[in-house]
């Protein structure tokens, strides 16, 4: 899929086929976000992979405003260094290339924010000293979430030259 075209059309995905996606795209789409970009290479980061059905109903009494993780078929949580100044920006960009290759791949995803992160690091052994960016919960798209239109403000509206 072209880059752009990509970029057009993906959309956050909180309904998913109980189609199981295949290892080798989920391998490409960690792949994607160890190869975001980050300050000074620093790559301050950490993916935890989780597929097992249970693990996911678990996550999902943590998850408050992403409950909808339970019907994923997987999902991973994304830990960031907070040593490092720009964890939370480079953790960002590496959400940004998982969702957009994911999105190639004809997967969805959506960021869970709402999340009792405490209860997510006892569950799944993160030490304490990091911290839990997200828990993206990818599978495919339910035909009708992607069928809605992307709503946008207009260009007049955001796009500003030389002065706001």
């Amino acid at each position: 899929m072209d880059t752009f075209e990509c970029l057009r059309k993906r959309r956050d995905i909180r309904s998913y086929l109980k189609k199981v996606v295949p290892d080798e795209v989920i391998k490409k789409i960690i792949e994607a976000g160890r190869l975001a970009p980050s300050a000074m290479n620093l790559q301050p980061w950490h993916f935890i992979v989780i597929k097992n059905k249970e693990t996911l109903r678990e996550l999902g009494k943590f998850c408050v405003s992403g409950r909808f993780i339970i019907d994923a078929s997987f999902a991973v949580v994304v830990i960031t260094e907070p040593s490092n100044k720009w964890h939370e920006i480079d953790g960002t960009r590496a959400v940004q290339n998982m969702s957009l290759a994911a999105w190639n791949e004809g997967v969805g995803t959506c960021w869970i924010g709402a999340i009792d992160r405490e209860k997510v690091k006892e569950r799944l052994n993160i030490p304490k000293s990091l911290h839990i960016l997200t828990i993206l919960p990818f599978g495919y798209p339910e035909e009708f979430t992607v069928k809605r239109k992307k709503i946008r403000k207009s260009p007049d509206e955001v796009f500003h030259w030389e002065k706001f």
